[in-house]
């Protein structure tokens, strides 16, 4: 066997018995995914947020109250693509959360394109668009 013909199996184990294929027909590891992190906090309460992932730090944020910071990118091919954020609201509270990582009820929740993370008085809430809900994730923690 050439190597061709080795290299091209060993890409089929990798990625074949788990690829998942979009209704337009691409795997998922070649869609552009978008996160959307929003400010809901009342009050005209700003939110302090900063992203990242291992390769990308995404800066730090001050959302006025309703705006939406976003960004958007393709998963990697080992399906290990992770963000994560810190956030803080004014009265001395903080949470720090993942974003986007590998699972697929995450990918249902977002349609298989758009995480939408919503920061309210409560916590932090992310949109479930096959339900059409904000599902609560977590809690605000005190401190900064």
């Amino acid at each position: 066997m050439n190597s061709s013909y080795v290299n091209l199996l060993i890409l089929f184990l990798v990625l074949g018995p788990n690829q998942h294929v979009e209704a337009e027909g691409f795997p998922s590891e070649f869609k552009t995914w978008h996160v959307y992190v929003v400010n809901e906090l009342s009050n005209n309460k700003s939110l302090f947020l900063h992203c990242k992932s291992k390769d990308d730090d995404l800066g730090i944020q001050n959302l006025s109250p309703g705006a939406n910071f976003t960004w958007s990118f393709q998963r990697n091919m080992l399906r290990t693509t992770l963000f994560w954020c810190y956030m803080s609201k004014e009265g001395n509270a903080h949470a720090a959360l993942k974003v986007f990582w590998q699972d697929v009820l995450l990918f249902h929740k977002c349609l298989w394109k758009s995480c939408i993370w919503s920061a309210k008085d409560d916590g932090i809430y992310l949109k479930d668009f096959v339900k059409n809900y904000d599902e609560f994730r977590l809690q605000w923690e005190p401190g900064l």
